[in-house]
């Protein structure tokens, strides 16, 4: 039996901005390039280490369906999230947790493709709609719920990146030293290229 859904933009975005609560900014494509990676981080860390709590213990049955469909599509879009921010960091204690959740993702691509999630060559995520809402709620319970290392795995190395990035951020506040970004962005770079 497939899930039903009537969900709406605002619902989605609703929930979204509660797993960025911290950094509410962080959730909007539109306000990210304004942030820097080194926040973006710690936020897309701590949503997405939300996002597996949530549905590590999410109700799954046909009558959730917007439940299932909203935090799965937060899972995949909050996931891309941090791998595009994360890409510029030269912090092992950054790098080695984001590599072995990209490693994990990949090890789960057959099952996560069966619920309609594809997994690219770059490790990014592709939410296709229609195969989520024709999966049944046994089957995507079988890959996200408590019965599963997934996302309890997810959740851990999130955490990881969390506290090494916040760490850094505390840090690069303390000493406040930035230097400019030779970008056109007019970015700048802190301790979280700097540090390793």
């Amino acid at each position: 039996m497939a899930i039903n859904v009537t969900s709406s933009a605002t619902s989605y975005n609703f929930i979204l901005r509660n797993y960025y609560s911290k950094n509410r900014g962080a959730a909007k494509t539109v306000t990210r390039g304004n942030i820097k990676d080194s926040e973006l981080v710690t936020a897309d860390s701590d949503a997405l280490s939300k996002i597996s709590k949530t549905l590590r213990n999410l109700e799954y049955s046909s009558d959730n369906g917007v439940g299932i469909y909203n935090n799965v599509k937060a899972f995949t879009e909050t996931y891309n999230n941090l791998i595009s921010s994360s890409s510029s960091s030269v912090s092992y204690d950054i790098n080695h947790p984001n590599k072995l959740l990209k490693n994990l993702i990949k090890s789960k691509k057959d099952e996560l493709e069966e619920i309609g999630i594809s997994v690219s060559a770059s490790g990014k995520l592709t939410l296709k709609k229609e195969t989520l809402l024709q999966s049944s709620p046994k089957k995507i319970s079988g890959i996200f719920s408590s019965d599963s290392e997934f996302t309890k795995k997810v959740k851990y190395y999130s955490g990881k990146i969390y506290k090494a990035s916040n760490s850094i951020n505390l840090s690069a506040a303390g000493a406040s030293s930035t230097t400019p970004n030779n970008s056109s962005n007019g970015k700048t770079t802190s301790a979280f290229n700097a540090i390793v």
